[in-house]
């Protein structure tokens, strides 16, 4: 793996008066949703987009936005499954929360050209320790991604778990990473 500088890239808040330089991840509906969607999600307050380039090209972004991860029965495959889960990340005796709060990855793509070099985990990295921050000022239990099949591997590497074994035949698998044990 060739690691990239990174000390000259700049990475910040998209906005509507920001050229986007060339970019493209070999998914089209994501290199779309960079040059169509994304400032439009941004004024409707749906999803905030970062940017990270360096002097040619976009060569990441990622969205982001409020979840929070549901614990339902379609999830599991039992109720005694569903009182396991939540033993896992409530302490307190009264288990009775079937909600978290949470920050979703809504998109996440590197330039062709710059995958495999680290950048990702970078990527990962700023996102948790951001989410691990805003504990600070509100609540956020888990950063949650619904992660492409050909992206499982790089989440779970990163320790992101899968929240039910019900979506394995879906475009996407519900990933949860949480936060808990890293603050």
């Amino acid at each position: 793996m060739a690691i990239i500088d990174f000390s000259n890239l700049n990475s910040f808040l998209l906005n509507e008066s920001h050229f986007i330089k060339p970019f493209d991840c070999g998914d089209e509906d994501l290199n779309s949703f960079l040059f169509n969607k994304a400032i439009l999600y941004k004024k409707e307050l749906l999803a905030t987009t970062f940017i990270i380039e360096n002097q040619e090209r976009t060569i990441a972004y990622y969205t982001l936005f409020n979840d929070c991860l549901r614990v339902e029965e379609t999830n599991f495959t039992s109720k005694s499954s569903i009182k396991r889960f939540l033993r896992t990340f409530i302490s307190h005796p009264k288990r009775h929360l079937t909600s978290f709060p949470a920050i979703k990855i809504g998109r996440l793509a590197i330039d062709e050209s710059f995958k495999g070099k680290g950048l990702g985990r970078l990527i990962i990295n700023t996102i948790t320790h951001n989410a691990i921050n805003t504990n600070n000022y509100q609540a956020c239990k888990f950063i949650t991604v619904d992660a492409y099949h050909t992206s499982l591997i790089f989440y779970e590497r990163l320790g992101f778990k899968y929240l039910s074994e019900n979506d394995q035949y879906e475009d996407t698998r519900q990933m949860y990473l949480d936060l808990t044990n890293l603050v």
